[in-house]
């Protein structure tokens, strides 16, 4: 895959899971005083599209991506790359934690539910961080290839 293909498609996958994750947080945002079963429910199911849509795309980018290209473009970015692997791997655990937290919610619980949005909103800054990381890793080897590369002759 080209590199003007990787920064498309990591665009599109952003933005695809950036809808989903707002969903999420909107939810996790508000939790009610009473009324707790419906708005678990929900909850949950907005967390298991998140957390699917989190699984499917590491998966991709792990499998290829814009990993490999960004090495093809850049070797010299394999410690930045392997930063960014290793912290799909956090993320991997921080979602299996809290995916187990969030599927345990009682509409009794009152400090749990809340210590799940909190982690959520935790959560979902980390992805958007780690993301940064990603367009500006993608960037600089576009860029960088691009002034390094000698024009055609």
């Amino acid at each position: 895959m080209a590199i003007e293909e990787v920064i498309r498609w990591l665009r599109t996958e952003h933005d695809d899971l950036r809808e989903v994750a707002d969903r999420l947080r909107e939810r996790a945002a508000a939790p009610p005083r009473g009324g707790r079963e419906r708005w678990i429910a929900e909850l949950q199911a907005r967390f298991d599209e998140f957390a699917g849509r989190l699984r499917r795309r590491t998966a991709k980018e792990e499998e290829g991506g814009y990993l490999k290209p960004v090495l093809a473009a850049q070797p010299t970015l394999s410690e930045a790359v392997d930063v960014l692997r290793h912290e799909h791997r956090e993320l991997g655990c921080l979602l299996d934690r809290l995916e187990q937290s969030v599927h345990r919610l009682s509409p009794r619980d009152n400090f749990l539910l809340r210590d799940c949005c909190k982690r959520i909103e935790d959560l979902l800054c980390w992805l958007e961080r780690h993301e940064e990381h990603e367009n500006h890793l993608v960037l600089y080897a576009l860029g960088y290839g691009a002034r390094t590369t000698p024009a055609p002759q």
